[in-house]
Parts: structure tokens; C-alpha cells; sequence
């Protein structure tokens, strides 16, 4: 049974416009995917093009327009099933309140763990599967360092025994060694609690990492997904070479920002909605939109120039 599926998941808002009447923001336009039981799917692509919308309906923080998630199997919200870690752990805990209190909360609400003891336990459990001892209990955020501080974050989640976690950019206010002990923290979560994740990510270097499968995203939509060792070592379609050229590698300089501004979401261009930056674009890429379908080494690709050989990095 798969962890997470989604089917045709669409988010739009609707934003007013004065005299023009209402405009409607695709944020997310019609996506689907599948995250097998104990696996890591990383959602890739700029700032913008939708990934933090997609995190925050699978927890349903924000109701999709359209389509359906299953847990499990199961269509509904099990918020237990599903828990959300987010990139801003400042932001994610009550400043004026103790770590011990941001731990007993979720129990507390799921009647987990009844009484003083045996929640107290717990508590100490929770942080010591990341890492922490009980000296942090009776601590405020604001005394907790940030890489600290996002380990209390993930024991928050873990509290209430998810099988899944959505990770949105977990690693985004970290410098880079406390970055990897977060990393290696979640590696050994997965194996030990046998847990599922969506990595939400613009960092590249992250998600090759911790991902099984990755899902390209631009503007909405999925360009290109597959298994990530395939996806990173030779990507197929156009933005997603751009992105893997613009992160730097021994003895490799970046490449160059893609052309242009991202498009609006109120009015995505027609047809595939990377043709206005793509080097490799054809006038029919600005009429038909290329449905994302499988090709012959078995990831899923949205490019009418799909049947050209991979370019390796």
C-alpha cells in the first residue's frame, strides 16, 4: 500500500481585481503522484511554482479545489497519519512557552499517553530519538539554537506516531554543517521508525540526499519524475537540466540563471508553460500542452521532445 498518493491535485485562489472582476491565482495545477510506504519523494523547482501549496494540503492547512489524497488508503484527514514539519522553526513553536509544553501538546490533544508519568516518559523519549536530553525540557525556543530548535520541531511531529512526514523545507534556515546532522537525523528516523517522507526542497544538494523518487515542479505542474538517481545523473526535460547546471560541482562552474522572469500563476502561458524560458523550445510548445507520460527508462515526462536521449551531467 502506498504511504501518500495523490490524484489530480489542484489548489486556486481566487484573488480580487478591482473593476476586472476576480482573477484566479493555479497554484497547483492538477498533479499527481505516489510515495510507496518507507520511501522519500522530494518535490524540486523555483520559489513559487507551488511546492510549499502542495505540503500544506497533504496536511490540510489549506483544502485542495480538486482532486484527492489518500493516507494509507485511506480519503479523509487522519492527522496523525500525516504530520507536517515546516522551514521555520521559530515560527512553528510558541515562543512564550517551554519545549517540555510544545512536546506534551500534541499528546495532550490525541489523549496520547494518559497521565503524569507516562507522558512525562514519552517527552523524554520523543527527544531522545533526536538527539536531545531532558536538559532542554523547561528551555524557550529563544534559548535553543536554530539547528536544536528544528530537532524539537521533528520530536513535535513524531509525538503522535506518523508513518509520514512532510518535510517543507526543513533544512532552509540552517548553515550548512548543522544542515547535514539534520540530514543524517532524518536518514535514521526513516530506517528506525519506518517512516515515509515528502521532502519539499529548492536545494538541490538536500534532495539528492534523502530522496528515492523526485518530482520536478514549474508553475503548478510536474515536468518531470522518476527515481532520483535517474532524474539527478541524467535529466531529460529542459528545466529540469537547468536547475541541476545552476548548482555548483567540483571542478564545474554554475551555469547561468534561466532566461526571464517565471510566469504569472493568474495567466500561465499557453500550452507547455516553460516554453517563454526554454532554449529548446518549438512553435508548437507554445499551443500544446505536453501531458506528462512515461518514457523509455521509466520516469514520467512533459516535453514534446521527450524522445530525445537524456543529457548526462
Amino acid at each position: 500500500m502506498s504511504a501518500v498518493r495523490a490524484e489530480d491535485l489542484r489548489k486556486h485562489y481566487r484573488i480580487r481585481s478591482g473593476r476586472g472582476g476576480d482573477r484566479v491565482v493555479h497554484a497547483v495545477d492538477g498533479v499527481s503522484f505516489e510515495v510507496p510506504a518507507g520511501r522519500t519523494l522530494a518535490i524540486i523547482g523555483e520559489s513559487g511554482c507551488g511546492k510549499s501549496t502542495i505540503a500544506r494540503m497533504l496536511v490540510r492547512l489549506t483544502e485542495p479545489t480538486g482532486g484527492r489524497i489518500l493516507v494509507h488508503g485511506r480519503d479523509g484527514v487522519d492527522r496523525r497519519a500525516i504530520q507536517l514539519v515546516s522551514q521555520n522553526p521559530w515560527s512553528a513553536l510558541n515562543r512564550r512557552k517551554s519545549i517540555r509544553h510544545a512536546l506534551e501538546q500534541p499528546l495532550a490533544v490525541h489523549g496520547l499517553h494518559p497521565g503524569r508519568a507516562a507522558r512525562a516518559a514519552r517527552v523524554r523519549e520523543l527527544l531522545g530519538l533526536v538527539g536531545l536530553d531532558e536538559a532542554y525540557l523547561d528551555r524557550r525556543p529563544g534559548g535553543v539554537s536554530g539547528g536544536e530548535l528544528q530537532r524539537v520541531t521533528v520530536a513535535r511531529a513524531l509525538a503522535v506516531e506518523p508513518k509520514v512526514l512532510v518535510l517543507d523545507e526543513p533544512t532552509a534556515s540552517l548553515d550548512v554543517s548543522v544542515k547535514a546532522l539534520l540530514v543524517n537525523l532524518l536518514l535514521d528516523l526513516k530506517q528506525r521508525l519506518g517512516l515515509s517522507y515528502v521532502l519539499i526542497t529548492h536545494e538541490i544538494d538536500i534532495a539528492r540526499h534523502l530522496a528515492d523518487d523526485v518530482a520536478v515542479m514549474y508553475l503548478g505542474r510536474f515536468v518531470e519524475t522518476g527515481e532520483a538517481e535517474r532524474v539527478f545523473d541524467a535529466p531529460r526535460h529542459p528545466y529540469t537540466r537547468a536547475l541541476l547546471a545552476a548548482v555548483p560541482a567540483p571542478g564545474r562552474e554554475p551555469a547561468e540563471p534561466l532566461p526571464g522572469e517565471v510566469p504569472s500563476a493568474v495567466a500561465p502561458p499557453p500550452g507547455c508553460r516553460f516554453h517563454t524560458r526554454c532554449p529548446l523550445a518549438l512553435d508548437a510548445c507554445a499551443r500544446a500542452v505536453p501531458a506528462l507520460e512515461p518514457v523509455a527508462d521509466g520516469r514520467l515526462l512533459a516535453c514534446l521532445r521527450a524522445d530525445e536521449p537524456p543529457s548526462p551531467r
